[in-house]
This record gives C-alpha cells, structure tokens and sequence, in this order.
C-alpha cells in the first residue's frame, strides 16, 4: 500500500510550479503536500476511480449517441440493408461491404447516401425484374430530385416498404410504432398510408405473401387478374435466383442485369406493367381488403404519435403504442374479407410492440417527438429571421436543473406555464399569462438559461429573437421586420418571443440622433405589443442588464407587466449551483459545498460554472499521467477560486441593487440572504432609545395604523442622529437596514457634493422617489450638514442654497408619504440649517453620546469575544477606566489587544491576554472626543434641546 500511495503521489509533481508557496519553517508547502493527500485518496481504489479505458469507451458510445450523424448513417444503412435483401443480386459475404460504404458516404452527407443505397439497389431491381426496374426510374428520378429535402423519409419507406418480404416482417408493427413516435402524427399517419398501399400493391404484383401481416385475396388475382396479362405479371415477378460468386465477380451478371433491361421483349410491356398496376390498385381498394387496412393502420399510427403530445400522463407512450391493438384489428376483419387464414404471429407481434414501448420509457427513453415536430414545423414560418425555439435547443431539460431562484422559477411558472396549460383558470378566474416580461440584473446571473428551461416546461413556440437580426440598412425595412415578427407570431399563437439583449433596440429616445432608425424602431415595437392585447396570446419577454437605457415607455404595465430582477445567488443558491454543474463529475469525499458557497459570494452562476470547468480540468491533466479517473478534490476548487475574481465588481453591484429598488415590478420577491458579518441590534450598545424610535417609525404604521388613526397621531417621519464620531450613529442604521424589512437607501453628503448642481438634485430626487415606490422604506444621509448647512455657509458656495432648498422641498414631501422615513447623521449639528430642525422634518432629535460605563463593558466583552483570557480580565474596571471613551475607540483598543496576541503566537507563544495588557494600552490612548466637543453638543442640546 505504501509503495502504491507513493506511485500515486508523484502525480501531481508537475503542478508544483503553479502552486502558491508559503514561507514557514516546519510545514512543507502546500504543492508539496497536495499530492500525498491525491496519493491517499486514490489508493483507496473504488469504483469512483475507474481505469481511464472503460471512460474512453464511454465517451465513444456518447459521441455515437450524440452524434447526428452516426444517426443518421445508421438510417440510410438499414434502409440499404432491406432493399438489397428484397432484391437478391449481391454475394452475401459482398453486403457487409456495400453498408460499410454506404454508411461512409451518408455519414458525411445522409442525401448523397440515400442516392448511392438507391443506385446500388437499381442493379439488383434490374436483375431480378427487368420490367419493374423500369418502374424502379421513377423512384431513383424522385430520389435524385427529393434526397437533400426528403432523405429521412426515403430511407424510412424502404425500410417499411421491403422489410415485410424478409423474415423481419413480423417486426413491421414495431416500426410502425416507432415510427409514428418518431415523425408525429401527421407525418407518421402518411407514411403508413404509402407503406400499407405499397406493400399490398407490391404483394399483388409480385403474387407473394408478405411477412407483415398486410393481406390480399391471391386467389381472387391468380383466378381473374393475373390471367389478363400473364406475361406482363411473369415480367414483374422476383423468380430469379441470386447470381452465383463468379457471375457476379467476372460481371455477367451485371451484364445480364442491364441487358434485361434494355431488351424489347421486356420493355414493350411497359405500358401492360403501368396497366395492371393501375388496375391492381383499384381491386386493393375497392374489391379487396386493402381500404380497411389502410384506415385502420393510419388510424392507429395517428394515435400512438398523437398522445403523447398532448397530454402529461406517466406512461404516455406506453398508452399510445396501445392504439396498435387497432392494427390487429384491421388483421382480423382483412382476413375476414380477403378469405385468408389469420395469422396468430400478429398478437405477439403486437405485444412485443407495446413491451418494447414499455421497456424504454422504464428506462428514461422517450421516443415521442410530436411537441418537437409541431415546434420544428412552426418554426419554419419565422425562417426569414432565424430564429430559434429554445424548448429545442439542447442543455437543461426543466427549471429543476437550475440551482437557486426558487421564488423566480415559482413565479415564473405560474405566471406563465400553468395559465397556458391549465385553460380553465381563466375561465372560474380571469387568469391569463402576462403580455410582458422583463428580467434584468448581472450578466451571468442566468437569465437567458432560465428562458431555456421555462421553454422546456411549455409546449408551445418559445423563440429565441436575435436584435441584430432585425435591423436593416435599408430605410424603412427595419420597422418592417418587426411588424411582420409580430404578424407571424399571432397567426401561430400561443407564442413566446425572447428578446434578449433588448436595450438595443428599445433603449430611451432621448439617447438617440434625429436620423437614428431606433427611435422609429421603438415606436414599431410599442405598437406592436399594444397589439397583443387581443385573444391571441403572445408573450413578450426581454432580458438586458441594464434596465435603466430601456424607454420608460416599454416598461408600464400592459406592455412589462412583471419586471424581475435575476440577483447575484445567494448562499444557498450557490451550493445548489454547485451541486449542478458537479453532479455528473467524479469527486472526492471532501468537497464541502457549504464551504465553497461560503467562499463564492459575489459570484455570478456563470462564475461558478467556470470555477467547476477549470477544477476539472486541473484534476484531469492527473488523470492523463495516471490513466485513472482522478477524483476533483476541494484542493481542486480552492487552488481555483484563489486565482478567479468575480465578474460583478462592488460598485456594479451597488448599481444593480439601486436599479432593482427602482425597476422590479413582481408578486414573491427573492429572499434577501442574511449577511454573516452584517450589523444588528445585538451589536448596537447603549442605543435602545435610537432602536425604539426607529421600530415605532416604521413597525407601528405597518401593524397599529387603525389605532394611530384613532388617536390622531402622525407617524415619525424625519429622525437626527448626531453627537461625536464613533459612538454608533451610522452603526444602528446598518442595523435597522438589516434587520427591519426596509428598502433602505443611503446617500453621502460628501459624495453628493462631487455631483454638482445638476447631479446632486437629479440624485436626490430619485433616491426619494425610490422611497416612494418601495415603502416601508429608509433614506439615511450621512454627514447631512454637507449638502444641508445654515444659509449664511450655504450661500458662500454655487449650489449651496438651492441644494439645501431642494432637500427641504423633498423633506416635506415626505409627509404626504406612508411608511417612509429620513434619517440624518451629522458630527456638526450647529451648522445645520434651522429650518431643517422644526418638527415637520426633524420630528426627533437624538444625541448619541458616548457610552457609559454599563455600555463601555457590553463593548468590551462583544470586542473581546473568542479572545483566550486571563481571569483576572475584569469588564467593570477596564469600563472604569475608559470614562469618556467612544465606541470607535473600544473597538480599537481591543484590536490592538488582539494583535499582540498574534505577534506571541508567531513568536512560538502560546499566551492568553492579561488585565495588564489592555491596561497598558488604555495607558497610551486617549478618548476621541475632547470636553471641547462635548461642549458645542451640549450648546446645541440647549439651545434646540432633543427629542426622544
């Protein structure tokens, strides 16, 4: 074992370059560790770690199932197989050969395979009936002209056509099952019609019996129609016997083939062969059995391809394929009327049709296109744009494959799938889909994949609309285009069309020239969607990241009646992503998902998935060099995730989280993940009256607003937070942000100043009417006294005083308003203009003083929390002796505690922290706020005085 761990470990060897050293003196560094720890988990062996031969082999038949065209081969092969065996002429050792070929050129071009398996098939119809071949032309003629669109087709009627003259006819039933769950119900219910008629016509002519259970009164023919022209039918007859090996090699019996076919003798009963073919079609048909067969055969392919596109059943396609029983029955009443013995094979034939249905749907398969084809069909009509259904495009199957969202997913279900599938809501209930639906946030976020998997879960046209594609360089064909998207899009109703990227062409008009085509462009496409809004329904939905360049007028509702934001994903949302893009990859026992979800905020799904693609693929260059499945590790992710940065910066996503405030119009918002580091009331010392006050402002008009209405009491709308810096002012409104459920909208005077005039004005007034469109809300402006000073300061700079005019215009808005609340903080309240002061604006005015010495001790034990102490650390003493000390100042005494802590660790100490030590340093520090200052709060608190 030892010898197999250290095999095993030198794997990783080449790695070691790539891997982040680190500086100690007694551990080894991590690249050199790594390997020993892949060394040990693969030696623990198991079918997790399987040789990489038998994934080779599994890639292989993947890529062969996959592959199209291996498919499609496959097809023109079988198509070959039956004709060739219908027509005896090639050596039987020389077939494996001529499919071998045959599959090699339709493998590049199915078309081109389909014409070579139907020339090759000429000789042998030509050897073995001279006069057919001469009605053989006008299938090859058609086969040249109808390959490149019909190739499918063609090779599947050979197939169903010659299969019932080889001893595979009893399997003709299967085919037909399988058959009209492939093609559809329309499509498979023709080609039944052309095979039942062909196989009877064939059987006639030819005068045998065929294997699939197609039958027709042969006495009635060898007594009344093959006496009418004996000669004609012996010319059509298959008699010959197949060409010996030297006949064929020395080619005399291609010479015997042809020289048939140009023979007089022969050919003058072309027009005899055309007559008797036309005849024996009108006795099939109306003086024998082949009308009921042929209705009751198409009657049951109908239904088996029928089915299972229009209902949801479990065994859908088991039911359907039961509809063969109709087949059976057309044997039965065929027999009846042809005066032929019935032949008991027909009902296992049956049954082992509906098993053979019942075994794949066991097993996952669903071999049901009919959805796919109706879709493929009504695609066809947007093919002047190109579009693409999404339902039809490969990648997640159903909104379970994605990882988080799951308000989103649920609302977006029920607002779009369950009314287009469950009809009868909209009757008891009105319900109908909405005509718009806009997504908006981060790129990567996955709006786009979660369009992909809500088409997967409706059955109607969900169209994927590429912008680019519609516009035009000529004038006047843009508009155009959209005009006629949207015409073809009513007439194929229910519909959905899927723009993304939309800002690029509804983006607002007042970013555009006089000559640019967008603006007309835009009114096209509002007049189209006040258009929907009829009984046609088609949906409307637009993806962009950045909502705020879309038209105001696109957004009202009636035309985006939900607007959603797609957020970055949240904890748990990340472990679910994780778990999705992982679920099918090899890994080790260690993977933590909570762990990597906790080291990936801020990551988009897009990031994540590549954090998954490039653990991968680090662990596979260890698999090339140990030919083994080598197992992705958590070291896998976290050498990954040291080298990736998120894609979303902070200010991007400060920007988005602004524009969902002012964009999202929906009914189940997403959950709002609770922050590990975020501050609460628990955090908050000494401020209970600040948190009362800030509870009553909101709480209180939510859950008692009958009973302030009784008592004639107006909500608090406007709240002053000043006194010192670093006792806590901005700290309780973090905390109130994150604890009540608020919009919370902050603003910096500072940085409204750096706006200008203009900038600051247009800023506050949105930040308000966010406020407004989003209660209960909060809008907190820190450093107030920058943008909102006395009039004798404001009027020293440019904007001064109509910043401040502004600000209070917005203030006493604020009354008129419910559920809205403003909070200022300010170090400087004397310099505040006193207008801003009366109740009305400021209805409290709070001093945040520094804490006292019950306080000081909480500050000390939350700071020190974890710490290893001393028992002779005393919390009332060290309060005692911080009299007059701040928050801030706490806080920065027990970090510099801390620290030396770490330097003695470091030092190879193992030291826990003494009442000395913070002694020692309380000793070096003074309190942040001086008796000066003191002094002008307690000037203010006199002259304006404070209310709690």
């Amino acid at each position: 074992m030892a010898e197999r761990r250290k095999s095993f470990a030198g794997m990783r060897k080449g790695d070691e370059g790539s891997e982040p050293k680190k500086q100690t003196t007694e551990a080894k560094p991590q690249a050199e560790q790594e390997p020993l720890i892949q060394g040990e988990i693969l030696s623990k062996g198991g079918t997790k770690f399987r040789p990489m031969q038998t994934e080779r082999i599994k890639a292989l038949l993947k890529s062969m199932q996959e592959d199209v065209r291996f498919i499609n081969a496959i097809i023109v092969m079988m198509g070959c197989f039956f004709s060739l065996y219908v027509f005896r002429f090639y050596p039987f050792l020389a077939i494996p050969f001529i499919l071998i070929a045959v599959g090699a050129v339709a493998f590049r071009s199915a078309p081109f395979g389909t014409i070579v398996a139907t020339a090759i098939a000429f000789p042998a119809v030509a050897y073995q009936s001279p006069l057919f071949a001469w009605l053989f032309m006008a299938i090859l003629a058609a086969v040249m002209f109808k390959a490149f669109e019909t190739w499918k087709l063609i090779s599947l009627l050979f197939v169903l056509v010659c299969s019932p003259f080889t001893p595979f006819g009893f399997l003709i039933i299967l085919f037909h099952v399988i058959s009209g769950l492939l093609l559809g119900s329309r499509r498979g219910a023709i080609v039944t019609v052309i095979t039942v008629f062909t196989v009877l016509l064939l059987s006639a002519l030819w005068g045998v019996e065929n294997e699939g259970f197609m039958v027709f009164n042969y006495n009635y023919f060898a007594s009344t129609i093959y006496p009418m022209n004996p000669d004609a039918f012996s010319y059509l007859k298959l008699s010959r016997p197949e060409p010996s090996a030297y006949d064929f090699l020395s080619g005399r019996a291609f010479s015997d083939a042809f020289s048939g076919l140009l023979d007089w003798s022969v050919a003058k009963h072309l027009n005899d062969a055309i007559s008797i073919t036309l005849l024996s079609s009108a006795v099939l048909l109306f003086n024998d059995s082949a009308l009921i067969q042929i209705v009751l055969w198409t009657v049951a392919v109908f239904i088996i391809g029928f089915i299972p596109g229009r209902v949801k059943w479990r065994n859908k396609n088991v039911i359907a394929s039961s509809a063969s029983f109709l087949i059976l029955l057309a044997i039965v009443i065929a027999t009846f009327i042809s005066h032929v013995p019935f032949n008991f094979l027909s009902i296992p034939a049956v049954l082992i049709s509906i098993g053979f249905v019942w075994v794949l749907e066991r097993a996952g398969i669903d071999l049901s296109r009919e959805i796919v084809v109706m879709k493929q069909e009504r695609m066809k009509k947007f093919s002047k744009f190109g579009l693409q259904d999404l339902s039809l495009a490969r990648g997640v199957e159903s909104l379970k494959d994605i990882g988080g969202y799951e308000s989103t997913k649920k609302e977006l279900y029920e607002a779009v799938v369950v009314p287009m599938q469950r009809r009868e809501l909209k009757t008891a209930y009105g319900l109908t889909p909405p005509k718009g639906l806009l997504l908006f946030g981060p790129p990567g976020t996955g709006k786009t994949l979660l369009m992909r998997a809500l088409a997967k879960e409706m059955d109607i046209g969900f169209y994927y609309v590429k912008c680019s594609d519609l516009l035009s360089q000529w004038y006047g064909e843009t508009e155009q285009n959209i005009a006629e998207l949207f015409r073809i899009a009513r007439e194929n109703a229910p519909c959905v069309l899927f723009f993304d990227e939309i800002d690029s062409i509804g983006k607002r008009r007042d970013k555009y020239t006089a000559d640019d085509v967008a603006p007309r462009l835009l009114s096209v496409l509002l007049a189209e969607l006040d258009g929907l809004k009829t009984d046609k329904t088609v949906i409307l939905v637009g993806a962009t990241n950045v909502p705020h360049e879309l038209d105001p007028a696109l957004l009202r509702p009636g035309r985006f009646d939900k607007l959603i934001y797609m957020p970055l994903p949240d904890k748990e949302s990340r472990k679910q992503i994780f778990k999705v893009h992982t679920r099918n990859l090899p890994l080790s026992d260690d993977v933590d998902f909570d762990e990597l979800a906790r080291k990936t905020e801020r990551y988009s799904g897009a990031d994540i998935a590549n954090v998954v693609r490039e653990a991968a693929r680090r662990a596979s260059r260890f698999g090339i060099e140990a030919d083994r499945v080598v197992p992705i590790t958590m070291n896998d992710f976290l050498f990954v995730l040291e080298q990736l940065k998120p894609s979303v910066s902070i200010s991007q996503l400060e920007e988005y989280e602004r524009f969902k405030i002012e964009f999202e119009r929906r009914v189940e918002p997403e959950k709002k993940e609770k922050k590990e580091k975020a501050v609460t009331w628990k955090d908050v010392v000494g401020l209970d009256d600040v948190r009362e006050a800030l509870l009553e402002a909101i709480e209180l008009p939510l859950l008692h607003e009958d009973l302030l209405k009784e008592y004639h009491v107006e909500p608090i709308k406007g709240i002053l937070l000043f006194g010192p810096p670093g006792c806590g002012k901005t700290m309780i409104v973090k905390a109130a942000a994150n604890e009540l459920n608020a919009t919370f909208l902050s603003l910096s005077g500072a940085d409204l100043l750096k706006l200008g005039y203009d900038g600051a004005v247009t800023e506050i007034k949105n930040t308000f009417n966010r406020a407004k469109e989003n209660p209960p809300a909060i809008i907190f402006i820190d450093e107030v006294d920058a943008i909102a000073p006395s009039r004798e300061i404001a009027s020293a700079t440019p904007l001064g005083e109509k910043l401040v005019a502004q600000l209070l215009n917005e203030m006493d808005g604020v009354k008129q308003l419910k559920n809205v609340l403003f909070i200022g903080a300010t170090n400087r309240p004397e310099i505040l203009d006193s207008a801003m002061l009366r109740p009305g604006r400021f209805d409290k005015i709070i001093f945040i003083h520094p804490p006292l010495a019950e306080g000081r001790a909480h500050l000390f034990e939350l700071n020190l929390k974890g710490v290893p102490k001393a028992d002779d650390v005393d919390l009332a003493r060290l309060a005692k002796y911080t009299d007059g000390y701040t928050g801030a100042d706490i806080a920065s005494i027990c970090q510099e505690a801390k620290m030396r802590l770490v330097r003695g660790r470091l030092a190879g100490k193992h030291n826990e922290l003494h009442m000395s030590d913070l002694l020692d340093i309380i000793s070096e520090r003074r309190p942040s706020v001086t008796p000066q200052m003191l002094e002008h709060y307690m000037r203010f608190l006199r002259e304006y005085g404070e209310r709690r």
